[in-house]
Protein backbone atom coordinates (compact mmCIF):
# COMPACT_ATOMS: atom_id res chain seq x y z
CA UNK A 1 0.00 0.00 0.00
CA UNK A 2 2.45 2.66 0.86
CA UNK A 3 4.39 2.28 -2.87
CA UNK A 4 0.74 3.12 -4.21
CA UNK A 5 1.04 6.71 -2.91
CA UNK A 6 2.98 9.07 -5.68
CA UNK A 7 5.38 11.73 -4.73
CA UNK A 8 2.78 14.31 -5.33
CA UNK A 9 1.32 13.26 -2.02
CA UNK A 10 4.67 11.71 -0.11
CA UNK A 11 6.35 14.92 -0.62
CA UNK A 12 4.31 17.44 1.40
CA UNK A 13 3.83 14.77 3.83
CA UNK A 14 7.88 14.76 4.11
CA UNK A 15 8.18 18.38 4.22
CA UNK A 16 5.76 18.35 7.13
CA UNK A 17 8.07 16.65 9.25
CA UNK A 18 11.73 18.14 7.62
CA UNK A 19 11.98 19.84 11.29
CA UNK A 20 11.81 16.27 13.08
CA UNK A 21 14.51 13.64 11.86
CA UNK A 22 13.25 11.32 14.61
CA UNK A 23 9.85 10.70 12.37
CA UNK A 24 11.22 11.52 8.69
CA UNK A 25 14.08 8.80 9.42
CA UNK A 26 11.78 5.75 9.66
CA UNK A 27 10.63 6.70 6.60
CA UNK A 28 13.53 6.19 3.97
CA UNK A 29 13.06 2.50 5.79
CA UNK A 30 9.57 1.82 4.43
CA UNK A 31 11.06 0.71 0.47
CA UNK A 32 13.36 2.40 -2.20
CA UNK A 33 10.58 4.79 -3.18
CA UNK A 34 10.16 5.98 0.29
CA UNK A 35 13.58 6.28 0.70
CA UNK A 36 14.15 7.89 -2.95
CA UNK A 37 12.04 10.54 -2.13
CA UNK A 38 12.58 11.25 1.68
CA UNK A 39 15.98 11.77 1.48
CA UNK A 40 16.30 14.53 -0.53
CA UNK A 41 14.33 16.37 1.92
CA UNK A 42 15.59 14.86 4.91
CA UNK A 43 19.17 16.22 4.00
CA UNK A 44 17.83 19.52 2.81
CA UNK A 45 18.69 20.83 6.00
CA UNK A 46 20.56 18.53 8.44
CA UNK A 47 22.64 21.54 10.14
CA UNK A 48 19.67 23.73 12.31
CA UNK A 49 19.36 24.07 15.62
CA UNK A 50 16.26 22.32 16.50
CA UNK A 51 18.17 19.53 15.42
CA UNK A 52 21.34 19.61 16.81
CA UNK A 53 19.50 20.95 20.47
CA UNK A 54 17.40 17.56 20.55
CA UNK A 55 17.98 14.24 21.62
CA UNK A 56 20.58 12.90 19.95
CA UNK A 57 21.82 16.49 18.21
CA UNK A 58 25.28 15.42 18.89
CA UNK A 59 25.62 12.05 17.97
CA UNK A 60 23.66 13.42 15.25
CA UNK A 61 26.04 15.97 14.36
CA UNK A 62 29.52 13.86 14.53
CA UNK A 63 27.65 11.86 12.09
CA UNK A 64 26.75 14.47 9.58
CA UNK A 65 30.09 15.77 9.71
CA UNK A 66 31.80 12.37 8.98
CA UNK A 67 29.43 11.70 6.39
CA UNK A 68 30.29 15.37 4.72
CA UNK A 69 34.40 14.46 4.99
CA UNK A 70 33.69 11.45 3.25
CA UNK A 71 32.18 13.18 0.34
CA UNK A 72 35.25 15.30 -0.12
CA UNK A 73 37.31 14.98 -3.05
CA UNK A 74 41.01 13.34 -2.48
CA UNK A 75 42.88 16.57 -2.55
CA UNK A 76 40.63 18.23 0.39
CA UNK A 77 41.27 15.20 2.26
CA UNK A 78 44.81 15.20 2.11
CA UNK A 79 44.93 18.61 3.02
CA UNK A 80 42.70 18.19 6.00
CA UNK A 81 45.51 14.61 6.63
CA UNK A 82 48.56 16.75 6.57
CA UNK A 83 47.28 19.07 9.18
CA UNK A 84 46.51 15.89 11.14
CA UNK A 85 42.77 15.92 11.12
CA UNK A 86 41.36 12.64 11.26
CA UNK A 87 39.47 11.46 8.31
CA UNK A 88 36.49 8.91 8.95
CA UNK A 89 36.71 5.54 7.18
CA UNK A 90 33.01 5.67 5.12
CA UNK A 91 32.61 4.21 1.67
CA UNK A 92 30.51 3.11 -1.08
CA UNK A 93 27.97 5.88 0.19
CA UNK A 94 24.37 5.02 -1.49
CA UNK A 95 23.77 8.75 -2.50
CA UNK A 96 25.73 12.36 -2.98
CA UNK A 97 23.82 13.68 -0.02
CA UNK A 98 25.87 17.02 -0.28
CA UNK A 99 24.02 17.46 -3.40
CA UNK A 100 20.37 17.55 -1.71
CA UNK A 101 21.43 20.51 0.96
CA UNK A 102 19.28 23.46 0.29
CA UNK A 103 19.91 25.21 3.60
CA UNK A 104 23.49 27.00 4.93
CA UNK A 105 23.22 27.81 8.41
CA UNK A 106 26.70 29.05 9.16
CA UNK A 107 26.45 29.15 13.21
CA UNK A 108 25.19 25.91 12.98
CA UNK A 109 28.15 24.50 10.80
CA UNK A 110 30.01 26.42 13.08
CA UNK A 111 28.78 24.48 16.07
CA UNK A 112 28.68 21.00 14.43
CA UNK A 113 32.20 21.27 13.60
CA UNK A 114 33.41 22.18 16.79
CA UNK A 115 31.13 19.45 18.46
CA UNK A 116 33.12 16.93 15.88
CA UNK A 117 36.26 17.50 17.16
CA UNK A 118 35.06 17.71 21.02
CA UNK A 119 33.21 14.31 20.33
CA UNK A 120 34.39 11.59 22.43
CA UNK A 121 34.82 9.16 19.20
CA UNK A 122 36.94 11.43 17.19
CA UNK A 123 39.77 10.04 19.37
CA UNK A 124 41.47 13.11 20.05
CA UNK A 125 41.19 15.49 23.06
CA UNK A 126 43.18 18.47 21.58
CA UNK A 127 42.63 20.63 18.85
CA UNK A 128 44.01 24.02 17.41
CA UNK A 129 41.57 27.12 15.64
CA UNK A 130 43.60 26.88 12.96
CA UNK A 131 42.25 22.98 12.48
CA UNK A 132 38.65 24.10 13.43
CA UNK A 133 38.86 26.83 10.60
CA UNK A 134 40.65 24.30 8.03
CA UNK A 135 37.99 22.04 8.42
CA UNK A 136 35.28 24.72 8.89
CA UNK A 137 36.40 26.47 5.28
CA UNK A 138 36.55 23.06 3.31
CA UNK A 139 33.31 21.74 4.33
CA UNK A 140 31.33 24.95 3.71
CA UNK A 141 33.65 25.40 0.00
CA UNK A 142 32.54 21.61 -0.86
CA UNK A 143 29.35 22.00 0.15
CA UNK A 144 28.31 24.87 -2.00
CA UNK A 145 30.07 23.85 -4.78
CA UNK A 146 27.57 20.90 -4.85
CA UNK A 147 24.39 22.09 -3.98
CA UNK A 148 21.51 24.75 -5.27
CA UNK A 149 21.13 26.58 -2.13
CA UNK A 150 18.15 28.06 -1.08
CA UNK A 151 18.42 29.83 2.18
CA UNK A 152 21.41 30.84 3.44
CA UNK A 153 21.81 32.29 7.37
CA UNK A 154 24.93 34.00 8.58
CA UNK A 155 25.68 34.72 12.18
CA UNK A 156 28.53 37.60 12.45
CA UNK A 157 28.68 37.79 16.35
CA UNK A 158 30.45 37.08 19.73
CA UNK A 159 28.97 32.82 19.31
CA UNK A 160 31.06 32.59 16.54
CA UNK A 161 34.32 34.23 16.94
CA UNK A 162 36.16 31.69 18.19
CA UNK A 163 36.30 30.28 14.55
CA UNK A 164 36.11 33.99 13.15
CA UNK A 165 36.03 33.62 9.96
CA UNK A 166 32.04 32.54 8.87
CA UNK A 167 31.28 35.89 6.72
CA UNK A 168 34.76 35.37 5.16
CA UNK A 169 34.21 32.41 4.27
CA UNK A 170 30.76 32.83 2.73
CA UNK A 171 32.89 35.73 0.92
CA UNK A 172 35.25 34.09 -0.43
CA UNK A 173 33.07 31.48 -2.31
CA UNK A 174 31.12 34.05 -3.76
CA UNK A 175 34.11 35.69 -4.62
CA UNK A 176 35.18 32.67 -6.61
CA UNK A 177 31.35 32.79 -9.18
CA UNK A 178 32.12 35.15 -12.10
CA UNK A 179 29.68 37.73 -12.07
CA UNK A 180 28.52 36.87 -15.73
CA UNK A 181 27.59 33.16 -14.67
CA UNK A 182 24.18 32.75 -13.96
CA UNK A 183 24.28 29.54 -13.17
CA UNK A 184 25.93 29.09 -9.76
CA UNK A 185 24.89 28.20 -6.05
CA UNK A 186 23.09 30.91 -5.35
CA UNK A 187 21.33 31.47 -8.07
CA UNK A 188 18.23 29.85 -6.85
CA UNK A 189 18.69 32.04 -3.17
CA UNK A 190 14.97 32.83 -1.96
CA UNK A 191 16.37 33.48 1.57
CA UNK A 192 19.39 35.43 3.09
CA UNK A 193 19.50 36.51 7.63
CA UNK A 194 22.73 38.24 8.55
CA UNK A 195 22.85 38.60 12.13
CA UNK A 196 25.89 41.17 12.60
CA UNK A 197 27.50 42.98 15.92
CA UNK A 198 30.70 43.69 13.92
CA UNK A 199 31.17 46.02 10.92
CA UNK A 200 29.18 44.76 8.44
CA UNK A 201 30.47 42.83 5.31
CA UNK A 202 30.16 45.51 2.53
CA UNK A 203 31.51 43.25 -0.06
CA UNK A 204 29.18 40.06 1.15
CA UNK A 205 26.14 42.45 0.24
CA UNK A 206 27.53 43.57 -2.76
CA UNK A 207 28.86 40.49 -4.21
CA UNK A 208 25.73 39.06 -3.60
CA UNK A 209 23.62 41.70 -5.16
CA UNK A 210 25.80 41.08 -8.38
CA UNK A 211 25.19 37.08 -8.96
CA UNK A 212 21.62 36.79 -7.66
CA UNK A 213 18.41 39.24 -8.51
CA UNK A 214 15.48 35.86 -7.07
CA UNK A 215 16.03 36.55 -3.05
CA UNK A 216 12.03 36.82 -1.91
CA UNK A 217 13.19 37.07 1.96
CA UNK A 218 15.54 39.01 3.52
CA UNK A 219 16.28 39.56 6.97
CA UNK A 220 19.33 41.91 8.81
CA UNK A 221 19.91 41.99 12.54
CA UNK A 222 22.19 44.76 12.83
CA UNK A 223 24.02 46.52 15.32
CA UNK A 224 25.44 49.89 12.97
CA UNK A 225 23.40 51.95 9.80
CA UNK A 226 22.03 50.36 6.69
CA UNK A 227 25.20 50.76 4.96
CA UNK A 228 25.02 51.46 0.80
CA UNK A 229 26.05 47.64 -0.05
CA UNK A 230 23.01 46.58 2.25
CA UNK A 231 20.70 48.89 0.32
CA UNK A 232 22.34 47.97 -3.03
CA UNK A 233 21.28 44.62 -2.13
CA UNK A 234 17.86 44.83 -1.15
CA UNK A 235 17.61 47.22 -4.40
CA UNK A 236 18.78 44.81 -6.80
CA UNK A 237 16.29 42.11 -5.92
CA UNK A 238 13.20 42.06 -8.36
CA UNK A 239 10.60 40.39 -7.00
CA UNK A 240 11.03 40.76 -2.40
CA UNK A 241 8.60 39.95 -0.58
CA UNK A 242 9.28 39.49 2.95
CA UNK A 243 11.63 42.21 4.67
CA UNK A 244 13.00 42.43 8.26
CA UNK A 245 14.99 44.81 9.52
CA UNK A 246 16.54 44.29 13.62
CA UNK A 247 18.49 47.34 15.24
CA UNK A 248 20.10 46.16 18.47
CA UNK A 249 21.32 49.12 19.98
CA UNK A 250 19.93 49.54 23.58
CA UNK A 251 18.21 53.05 23.81
CA UNK A 252 18.71 54.16 20.51
CA UNK A 253 16.33 53.85 17.36
CA UNK A 254 18.23 53.55 13.65
CA UNK A 255 17.22 56.27 11.63
CA UNK A 256 17.90 56.26 8.20
CA UNK A 257 16.55 58.19 5.40
CA UNK A 258 18.40 56.20 2.48
CA UNK A 259 16.76 53.14 4.14
CA UNK A 260 13.66 54.23 4.37
CA UNK A 261 13.58 55.80 0.21
CA UNK A 262 14.45 51.88 -0.70
CA UNK A 263 11.66 50.25 1.43
CA UNK A 264 9.58 53.04 -0.35
CA UNK A 265 10.74 51.40 -3.97
CA UNK A 266 9.72 47.67 -2.52
CA UNK A 267 6.65 48.83 -1.07
CA UNK A 268 4.67 46.64 -4.18
CA UNK A 269 5.95 43.49 -4.30
CA UNK A 270 6.16 43.27 -0.04
CA UNK A 271 4.01 41.13 1.66
CA UNK A 272 5.52 41.03 5.01
CA UNK A 273 7.51 44.32 6.58
CA UNK A 274 9.17 43.43 9.91
CA UNK A 275 10.73 46.90 11.64
CA UNK A 276 12.66 46.72 15.09
CA UNK A 277 13.89 50.33 16.52
CA UNK A 278 14.32 51.47 13.14
CA UNK A 279 11.95 54.47 12.31
CA UNK A 280 9.75 54.43 9.64
CA UNK A 281 7.37 57.41 8.89
CA UNK A 282 3.44 55.66 9.55
CA UNK A 283 2.20 57.64 6.64
CA UNK A 284 4.42 56.02 3.88
CA UNK A 285 2.46 52.84 5.18
CA UNK A 286 -0.12 53.46 2.85
CA UNK A 287 1.86 52.90 -0.12
CA UNK A 288 2.30 48.81 1.14
CA UNK A 289 -1.41 48.06 -0.73
CA UNK A 290 -0.23 44.06 -0.68
CA UNK A 291 1.03 44.01 3.05
CA UNK A 292 0.06 41.04 4.81
CA UNK A 293 1.64 41.12 7.57
CA UNK A 294 3.10 44.29 9.40
CA UNK A 295 5.23 43.95 12.69
CA UNK A 296 6.36 46.97 14.31
CA UNK A 297 8.11 46.92 17.84
CA UNK A 298 9.29 50.59 19.10
CA UNK A 299 9.72 51.97 16.10
CA UNK A 300 10.49 55.74 17.33
CA UNK A 301 7.17 57.06 17.67
CA UNK A 302 7.62 58.75 21.06
CA UNK A 303 7.31 62.07 19.90
CA UNK A 304 4.01 61.60 17.61
CA UNK A 305 1.01 63.86 18.47
CA UNK A 306 -2.12 63.03 18.30
CA UNK A 307 -2.40 64.56 14.75
CA UNK A 308 0.59 62.76 13.80
CA UNK A 309 -1.21 59.44 14.78
CA UNK A 310 -3.80 60.59 12.89
CA UNK A 311 -2.45 59.91 9.58
CA UNK A 312 -1.77 56.52 10.69
CA UNK A 313 -5.71 56.28 11.10
CA UNK A 314 -6.18 56.74 7.79
CA UNK A 315 -4.51 54.21 6.13
CA UNK A 316 -6.08 51.05 4.44
CA UNK A 317 -4.13 47.61 3.84
CA UNK A 318 -6.58 45.67 2.43
CA UNK A 319 -4.37 42.60 2.58
CA UNK A 320 -3.23 42.31 5.63
CA UNK A 321 -3.68 39.66 8.09
CA UNK A 322 -1.49 39.84 10.81
CA UNK A 323 -0.65 43.01 12.45
CA UNK A 324 1.31 43.68 15.46
CA UNK A 325 2.29 46.72 17.67
CA UNK A 326 4.48 46.70 20.59
CA UNK A 327 5.94 49.83 22.27
CA UNK A 328 6.87 51.10 25.14
CA UNK A 329 5.53 54.33 24.91
CA UNK A 330 2.08 55.79 25.33
CA UNK A 331 -0.09 54.94 22.41
CA UNK A 332 -4.09 56.69 21.51
CA UNK A 333 -6.54 53.77 21.62
CA UNK A 334 -9.10 55.24 18.83
CA UNK A 335 -6.26 55.49 16.44
CA UNK A 336 -5.61 51.94 15.66
CA UNK A 337 -9.59 51.28 16.12
CA UNK A 338 -9.95 53.65 13.29
CA UNK A 339 -7.27 51.80 11.15
CA UNK A 340 -8.47 48.44 11.49
CA UNK A 341 -11.79 49.88 9.97
CA UNK A 342 -9.98 51.73 7.54
CA UNK A 343 -8.85 48.61 6.74
CA UNK A 344 -11.77 47.31 6.24
CA UNK A 345 -13.16 49.79 3.94
CA UNK A 346 -14.62 48.59 0.73
CA UNK A 347 -14.40 45.18 2.01
CA UNK A 348 -17.18 42.82 3.63
CA UNK A 349 -14.99 41.39 6.34
CA UNK A 350 -11.20 42.36 7.06
CA UNK A 351 -8.57 39.83 6.30
CA UNK A 352 -7.09 40.33 9.64
CA UNK A 353 -6.91 37.06 11.96
CA UNK A 354 -4.00 38.11 13.75
CA UNK A 355 -3.73 41.25 15.85
CA UNK A 356 -1.35 42.40 18.97
CA UNK A 357 -1.37 45.57 20.16
CA UNK A 358 1.13 45.33 23.39
CA UNK A 359 2.00 48.18 25.62
CA UNK A 360 2.23 48.89 29.25
CA UNK A 361 0.82 52.64 29.10
CA UNK A 362 -2.23 54.50 26.65
CA UNK A 363 -2.83 58.05 26.47
CA UNK A 364 -6.62 56.87 26.63
CA UNK A 365 -7.24 53.54 28.61
CA UNK A 366 -11.04 54.36 28.49
CA UNK A 367 -11.04 53.81 24.73
CA UNK A 368 -10.32 50.28 25.08
CA UNK A 369 -14.31 49.73 23.93
CA UNK A 370 -13.79 51.52 20.37
CA UNK A 371 -10.71 49.13 19.92
CA UNK A 372 -13.11 46.24 20.55
CA UNK A 373 -15.59 47.36 18.56
CA UNK A 374 -13.77 47.60 15.88
CA UNK A 375 -12.57 44.72 15.98
CA UNK A 376 -15.94 43.16 16.62
CA UNK A 377 -17.36 44.72 13.38
CA UNK A 378 -14.69 44.13 10.99
CA UNK A 379 -12.46 40.90 11.80
CA UNK A 380 -14.63 38.13 11.62
CA UNK A 381 -11.81 35.52 10.77
CA UNK A 382 -9.60 36.60 14.20
CA UNK A 383 -8.25 33.72 15.47
CA UNK A 384 -5.35 35.67 18.09
CA UNK A 385 -5.87 38.57 20.04
CA UNK A 386 -3.33 40.24 22.56
CA UNK A 387 -4.08 43.42 23.60
CA UNK A 388 -5.85 45.58 25.94
CA UNK A 389 -8.85 45.10 27.83
CA UNK A 390 -10.54 47.20 30.56
CA UNK A 391 -12.57 45.48 33.41
CA UNK A 392 -15.74 47.92 32.32
CA UNK A 393 -15.25 46.21 28.60
CA UNK A 394 -17.77 43.44 29.65
CA UNK A 395 -20.66 44.31 26.78
CA UNK A 396 -17.71 45.07 23.95
CA UNK A 397 -15.71 41.54 24.69
CA UNK A 398 -19.00 39.52 24.41
CA UNK A 399 -19.76 41.63 21.17
CA UNK A 400 -16.17 40.32 20.52
CA UNK A 401 -16.55 36.62 21.05
CA UNK A 402 -19.80 36.46 19.00
CA UNK A 403 -18.61 38.23 16.18
CA UNK A 404 -15.04 36.43 16.10
CA UNK A 405 -16.30 32.57 16.72
CA UNK A 406 -12.99 31.30 15.25
CA UNK A 407 -10.86 32.90 18.22
CA UNK A 408 -7.95 29.98 19.33
CA UNK A 409 -5.79 32.76 21.39
CA UNK A 410 -6.71 35.57 24.05
CA UNK A 411 -3.97 37.41 25.68
CA UNK A 412 -5.60 40.05 27.80
CA UNK A 413 -3.82 42.92 29.40
CA UNK A 414 -5.08 45.80 31.35
CA UNK A 415 -5.77 48.86 29.96
CA UNK A 416 -4.74 51.72 32.25
CA UNK A 417 -2.68 54.42 32.40
CA UNK A 418 0.85 52.29 33.85
CA UNK A 419 -0.44 48.61 34.28
CA UNK A 420 2.94 49.08 37.00
CA UNK A 421 0.83 51.14 39.37
CA UNK A 422 -2.32 50.19 39.74
CA UNK A 423 -4.68 46.63 39.57
CA UNK A 424 -7.89 45.91 38.14
CA UNK A 425 -10.04 43.08 38.63
CA UNK A 426 -10.75 40.29 35.80
CA UNK A 427 -13.42 38.59 37.28
CA UNK A 428 -15.91 41.16 35.37
CA UNK A 429 -14.68 39.84 32.06
CA UNK A 430 -14.25 36.20 33.31
CA UNK A 431 -17.53 36.04 34.02
CA UNK A 432 -18.88 37.06 30.60
CA UNK A 433 -15.83 34.44 29.09
CA UNK A 434 -17.67 32.21 31.27
CA UNK A 435 -21.48 33.28 28.92
CA UNK A 436 -19.30 32.24 25.57
CA UNK A 437 -19.11 28.89 23.79
CA UNK A 438 -15.42 29.42 22.72
CA UNK A 439 -15.15 26.28 21.06
CA UNK A 440 -12.07 26.88 19.31
CA UNK A 441 -9.94 28.40 22.10
CA UNK A 442 -6.83 26.51 23.07
CA UNK A 443 -4.78 29.08 25.03
CA UNK A 444 -6.03 32.24 27.86
CA UNK A 445 -3.10 34.32 29.05
CA UNK A 446 -3.88 37.15 31.70
CA UNK A 447 -0.79 39.81 32.18
CA UNK A 448 0.51 42.66 34.15
CA UNK A 449 -1.89 43.89 36.82
CA UNK A 450 -5.07 41.46 36.89
CA UNK A 451 -6.51 40.67 40.22
CA UNK A 452 -8.29 37.40 39.78
CA UNK A 453 -10.33 35.49 42.35
CA UNK A 454 -9.68 31.92 42.28
CA UNK A 455 -13.48 30.82 43.12
CA UNK A 456 -14.76 32.92 40.01
CA UNK A 457 -12.21 30.96 37.67
CA UNK A 458 -13.83 27.80 39.19
CA UNK A 459 -17.37 28.83 37.90
CA UNK A 460 -15.52 29.64 34.43
CA UNK A 461 -13.95 26.23 34.47
CA UNK A 462 -17.46 24.78 35.62
CA UNK A 463 -19.00 26.29 32.33
CA UNK A 464 -16.64 24.72 29.76
CA UNK A 465 -17.46 20.75 31.09
CA UNK A 466 -18.40 19.61 27.59
CA UNK A 467 -15.69 21.87 25.49
CA UNK A 468 -11.95 21.13 24.33
CA UNK A 469 -9.44 21.26 26.59
CA UNK A 470 -7.21 24.94 26.51
CA UNK A 471 -4.10 26.25 28.46
CA UNK A 472 -4.75 28.71 31.01
CA UNK A 473 -1.63 31.43 32.11
CA UNK A 474 -0.94 34.49 34.06
CA UNK A 475 1.74 36.82 34.83
CA UNK A 476 2.26 39.75 37.45
CA UNK A 477 -1.52 38.84 38.38
CA UNK A 478 -2.52 39.35 41.81
CA UNK A 479 -4.87 35.48 42.80
CA UNK A 480 -7.36 35.80 46.24
CA UNK A 481 -7.39 31.71 46.47
CA UNK A 482 -5.16 29.07 44.89
CA UNK A 483 -5.17 29.12 41.05
CA UNK A 484 -2.37 25.79 40.71
CA UNK A 485 -4.81 23.87 43.34
CA UNK A 486 -7.62 24.66 41.41
CA UNK A 487 -5.88 24.16 37.68
CA UNK A 488 -5.17 20.39 39.30
CA UNK A 489 -8.38 19.68 39.96
CA UNK A 490 -9.52 19.86 36.27
CA UNK A 491 -7.39 18.26 34.24
CA UNK A 492 -10.26 17.62 31.87
CA UNK A 493 -10.19 21.15 31.24
CA UNK A 494 -7.30 22.46 31.74
CA UNK A 495 -3.88 21.12 29.66
CA UNK A 496 -1.46 23.02 30.74
CA UNK A 497 -0.86 25.68 33.07
CA UNK A 498 0.96 28.14 35.14
CA UNK A 499 2.73 31.17 36.24
CA UNK A 500 5.40 32.68 33.79
CA UNK A 501 7.60 35.47 34.74
CA UNK A 502 7.50 37.83 31.43
CA UNK A 503 5.44 38.87 28.48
Amino acid sequence: MASILISECLVPIFKYLEDDPVSLFPCILVNRYWCRTAIPILWSNPFSLTKFDSRYGSRRMFSLINTFISTLPQESKNLLISHEIKIPEITNLTFNYQTFLRVIDMLCIDLAVKDWFAHPNYGKLSYTSTQIKLLLSVLTTHLHNSSFINILKISHTIIVKTTGTTSDIILDIINQIPIKNTKNCFSNLKEFQYNSDTPIMENLFLKLSQITNSIERISFSIYRIMTDSALILLKSQKNLKELTIQYHIMYDILIDKNAISTLLEKSITLFNLTLEKFYFPLENLLNFINLRELSLTDCGYHDYNFHDWLKFSLISLPNLKKFIYRDSNPIYLEIFSRFITNTNINNFGSNLSHIIIQCCKFQNPNNTNLLLISISNNCPLLSFYSGPISSNDTFELSQLLTSCSYIKTLRLHPSTSNCSLSRISFDPLLLELSKAPLLHLKTLTIVHGWIIKSNIFESFLKSRLEIRKFNFYWNNTLVIGDLVKICKEYPNIIKGYGEFNSI
